[in-house]
C-alpha cells in the first residue's frame, strides 16, 4: 500500500478508535491509537499488514459448491463432510480459512443460508434476522 495513503488511514482508524473509547467502546490501547494517529509503523503493521483481497471469482466458487444443496433445502447433515469441502475448495484455490471467510460474507450477505465455525461445524440460517 502507498505510504501516504497508509499514514492516512491510520490517522483516520486512530481517530474512529479515540470515538470509540470515549464511548466506552474500547477496542484498541491508548499506545495503539497513538501510534497510529502519529504513524508508528508497528501500529500501522498490525492495522494493515493482515488485509485479504477476495475475489468475486472465489466467492462465486464457494456459492457454486453450495446451491444444489441449498436448492434442495438440504439438511445440515447431508452437508459433505468439511474434509471434503475443505479438499474441493484446495482444488480451486482457495485455503481453509479463506473458505470460512467467504462462507461467513455469503451468509451475512443473506446470499447463502449456511454458516460455519472455525472447527468445520456448519448449520443452516435463515438470513441475517436471526444472526443479530
Amino acid at each position: 500500500m502507498d505510504r501516504d495513503l497508509t499514514l492516512a488511514l491510520g490517522k483516520v482508524l486512530g481517530r474512529i478508535y479515540e470515538v470509540q473509547n470515549h464511548q466506552g467502546i474500547s477496542t484498541v490501547d491508548n499506545g495503539h491509537i497513538y501510534g497510529l494517529l502519529h504513524g508508528f509503523e508497528e501500529a500501522l503493521a498490525i492495522e494493515f499488514e493482515n488485509l485479504k483481497f477476495i475475489s468475486k471469482e472465489e466467492a462465486a466458487v464457494v456459492s457454486e459448491y453450495f446451491s444444489p444443496y441449498i436448492n434442495a433445502e438440504t439438511e445440515t447433515d447431508d452437508l459433505p463432510p468439511y474434509d471434503e469441502m475443505r479438499s474441493y475448495m484446495k482444488e480451486h484455490g482457495i485455503e481453509p480459512e479463506r473458505f470460512i471467510t467467504i462462507l461467513r460474507y455469503l451468509n451475512a450477505s443473506d446470499r447463502l443460508n449456511v454458516d460455519v465455525n472455525q472447527f468445520g461445524d456448519f448449520k443452516l440460517t435463515r438470513g441475517n434476522e436471526e444472526s443479530g
